[in-house]
């Protein structure tokens, strides 16, 4: 594979996550499999303009915690990400998790969508939850069980 200057811009990030840490981390975890980086945008929204993203462009008036636009080709991931801090505050709550796991799982999962990983089906959910708690391990970060 040729290699390509990586872009990871995050917009608006929260305090508790640094790009600095979470940049090199991703393009790692991409990595295996198989894929590169070209250019990830995180930008952290409100609630409202997420729902407005959401209506506007996938038609569902739900309140969401992250839509993905996937520009992926060729095994190079180009990617813009919404995320709703509300939305994945609520999730941390719900799933007893800190709002730092909570963040990285919500930024990994929009990656695993461009990697051609899906979550319709309830196996599917159980793997995307598998390859998102993967990525948080990476930080060495404590997490607690899901039951």
């Amino acid at each position: 594979m040729q290699k390509i200057k990586v872009i990871i811009i995050f917009n608006n990030t929260p305090d508790y996550i640094s790009p600095d840490e979470v940049s090199p981390v991703m393009e790692s975890y991409v990595s295996t499999y198989g894929f590169l980086i070209d250019r990830l945008v995180f930008n952290f929204i409100s609630k409202e303009r997420l729902l407005e993203l959401n209506q506007k462009y996938l038609n569902h008036d739900t309140d969401t915690d992250i839509i993905t636009f996937d520009y992926s080709k060729n095994k190079t991931l180009s990617a813009e990400f919404f995320i709703s801090l509300w939305a994945v505050g609520l999730s941390s709550e719900e799933e007893g998790q800190s709002i730092e796991n909570e963040t990285l799982r919500v930024l990994v999962h929009g990656v695993l969508h461009c990697l051609g990983k899906k979550d319709a089906s309830n196996d599917q959910k159980s793997e995307m939850r598998e390859l998102e708690d993967d990525f948080i391990k990476m930080f060495h970060v404590k997490q607690n069980s899901h039951v």
